[in-house]
């Protein structure tokens, strides 16, 4: 009635914000934040990582500059072994625990971080140790030995950074996050090229391990503060001990979850990188190049569809602990039809420009790899149309079904690849058919993720307990 206090306010209206009822498009306005805040902080890094290498080639020279990659191989496979990787562990269990009440969520955060921490450490310390043995045993080059260390460090520092990334995730802060990530690259980029200028090599990895261990300490104290805020503060204050039996122990099928979803990570890197080592093994290192050419497009468009699984995995998390079926079920439906427009236009775009585009950056001589860098680059906008795969099992508690999907694309790759140098000669000729025999493996891979779909959300527990209130509402009118 107008001039009455009765009646429902119009939506949007300032009577309706003051009275708590939602405005429909701030949901899409703060989700379509969060996405342009990652997809910028992973553009930045990348391009400021690569001007980074190439100042180290040019000062260095490719011989000084190919003993500091190597050492930073050797310090990312050690890692891919011992980093527990707590992330997706923390977002499946941490939204169960804060079901249970105030502060248990924020309880349980700290503790898997604290592990994450303790694991990273040792790690370091072992793999420093061991560095120094292998370059004391005259094992290694002069002065690899100091590379091998500090790259070691580099890496170590930045092993718990993952966890501070679900702690943004958890609180519902990813736009903070990236906009947190771009200063950060900002300033390391900058500490990196005056240590490279006045110390070479060595002070280049010697800055990558100050500026990570600065950047690894800034993120986890912030996400800290964020996750009490949203999960609340623990009975006896976050360090103290648990007044509850619920607070003691720590959730049932969290080892096995993590050792599957840890495994899962070094599947996927070991997958990719077996693939260029196959390459040089059959084709030598024009193969190598060319494989590494035509899958620029593709990852470019990885690089800017990727954030979206980030952005989806606290929320298929939360739904899972409400037991929403229908929520993860619309949710992942959603991102396929934006991604698949998103990756539809990118082909249509590149068709045309493929050509030039790889004359222009490469040379001339690169124009004919045009048709298989398309083709590849379609591979990945259908990959991205189930960019859900990437988080729904882990979100789910089923870590082991992307496991199975990764471990047989990189198999089925690196048999395509096998079966291609042998059926066709030069190495133009193997590229385009990897490339077209790439689509058809991705195209069977996407089948079999939306038929995974249906299984899982079938699978779901029932609700078990009160509903969490959302925190929509009031995450879309708080400061990020």
């Amino acid at each position: 009635m107008p001039g009455g206090s009765s009646g429902t306010a119009p939506v949007g209206t300032p009577r309706a914000r003051a009275a708590g009822i939602p405005r429909p498009w701030l949901p899409y306005r703060r989700h379509l934040a969060a996405f342009a805040s990652l997809s910028a902080a992973g553009q930045v890094e990348s391009v400021l990582s690569f001007v980074t290498t190439a100042m180290l080639v040019r000062l260095a020279g490719a011989a000084e500059a190919g003993q500091v990659f190597f050492a930073q191989s050797v310090a990312t496979v050690w890692f891919l072994v011992w980093d527990p990787r707590m992330e997706d562990a923390m977002q499946h269990f941490v939204p169960a625990a804060r079901r249970g009440g105030p502060g248990r969520g924020t309880r349980l955060y700290h503790r898997l971080l604290r592990v994450d921490v303790a694991t990273g450490a040792v790690a370091t310390v072992v793999g420093v140790a061991a560095a120094i043995a292998v370059a004391a045993s005259g094992a290694l080059p002069d002065g690899q030995g100091t590379f091998l260390v500090l790259a070691v460090l580099a890496a170590g520092t930045a092993t718990p950074s993952g966890s501070a990334s679900a702690g943004y995730a958890l609180a519902d802060r990813l736009s903070r996050l990236g906009g947190i990530r771009v200063a950060l690259a900002l300033v390391g980029c900058v500490v990196t090229l005056l240590a490279l200028l006045a110390a070479g090599p060595a002070g280049y990895l010697a800055a990558g391990a100050v500026s990570g261990l600065a950047t690894t300490a800034l993120l986890t104290a912030d996400a800290c503060r964020h996750v009490r805020r949203a999960c609340g503060v623990p009975r006896g204050g976050v360090g103290g001990g648990g007044d509850e039996e619920g607070d003691a122990r720590l959730p049932g099928g969290l080892v096995p979850f993590v050792m599957k979803s840890s495994a899962t990570a070094s599947v996927a890197v070991a997958a990719e990188n077996g693939v260029s080592l196959l390459a040089g093994l059959l084709g030598g290192p024009t193969l190598v190049t060319y494989l590494k050419v035509v899958a620029a497009p593709g990852r470019l468009l990885a690089s800017v569809i990727n954030p979206v699984s980030a952005q989806l995995h606290p929320r298929l998390a939360r739904a899972r602990a409400c037991g929403r079926r229908a929520a993860v079920m619309r949710d992942a439906l959603r991102s396929s039809a934006v991604t698949s427009a998103v990756g539809g236009a990118g082909v249509a775009v590149a068709v045309p420009l493929s050509g030039p585009v790889l004359g222009l950056v490469y040379g001339p001589a690169y124009t004919a790899l045009a048709t298989p860098a398309v083709v590849l680059l379609a591979a990945a906008a259908l990959r991205g149309t189930v960019v859900w795969g990437k988080v729904l099992p882990s979100a789910l508690g089923r870590p082991g079904v992307r496991l199975a999907f990764v471990t047989a694309e990189g198999l089925g790759l690196m048999g395509l690849l096998v079966v291609a140098a042998r059926s066709w000669s030069g190495a133009s000729a193997v590229t385009a058919a990897f490339a077209w025999g790439s689509l058809c493996l991705v195209a069977l891979s996407t089948v079999g993720w939306f038929a995974a779909l249906r299984s899982l959300v079938r699978a779901m527990p029932p609700p078990r307990g009160p509903a969490e209130p959302s925190r929509d509402v009031a995450a879309e009118d708080s400061p990020s």
